[in-house]
């Protein structure tokens, strides 16, 4: 059915229910799968969630209905409101990052400054878990020099001897560990001041 043959036949059914003692009430117009429109006095329970037009008898428009929400534009609905939720908090986060910048430093300078003081801290710390680590490894290098004495003479190794050398690899592993961590502390300072900088800077600017 063409789209001028649809519009003839609605009219037309307008006509007939506006004439009819039917029509003294109001008129629901809605679109079916098909797209064709259609005018009743009530929406079937098939197109009750669909989008409608309620007309009076003149055929003017009284209310419009809007099509009830699927589950997937609800879904779609709550996760973009959430998304702006988490947007606002994080502007609010870089807001105050923002001003405590602003208010701690007076100049570029001076950040650099408290990075050097900050790794210097942290860089001593780490020298003196090397200094561990070399200490423990070195243990580990004795106990093991007296396992192979034992196997060379063709004796088994002394249990004692044993738990010794497990105990002090199992100390290795912990202060590689605390090496490691310390490392990322490092790094992770260079990025936080480096980052501070370049923000500073920037606000600087920008007020200016």
């Amino acid at each position: 059915m063409s789209n001028l043959r649809r519009t003839t036949w609605a009219l037309a059914a307008v006509l007939a229910l506006a004439t009819s003692g039917a029509a003294a009430g109001r008129l629901y117009k809605w679109v079916d799968e098909h797209g064709v429109t259609h005018y009743s006095e009530r929406m079937p329970p098939k197109y009750k969630d669909n989008s409608s037009t309620v007309l009076d008898e003149q055929g003017r428009v009284v209310k419009k209905n809007s099509a009830g929400l699927t589950s997937e534009q609800i879904e779609a609905i709550e996760k973009e409101r959430e998304e702006r939720k988490a947007q606002s908090k994080e502007l609010e986060k870089q807001r105050r990052r923002d001003n405590a910048l602003l208010n701690t430093y007076t100049t570029a300078s001076e950040i650099d400054d408290a990075r050097e003081r900050a790794l210097a801290g942290a860089l001593q710390a780490r020298q003196a878990i090397e200094a561990r680590l070399k200490s423990a490894r070195d243990k580990v290098a004795h106990y093991q020099g007296q396992a192979a004495a034992y196997e060379k003479r063709g004796k088994p190794v002394p249990e004692g001897l044993q738990e010794e050398m497990d105990g002090a690899s199992r100390k290795v592993d912990k202060v590689a560990g605390e090496l490691k961590m310390k490392d990322a502390q490092i790094d992770g300072l260079r990025k936080k001041y480096d980052n501070d900088r370049q923000r500073f800077i920037e606000l600087k600017e920008g007020k200016s």
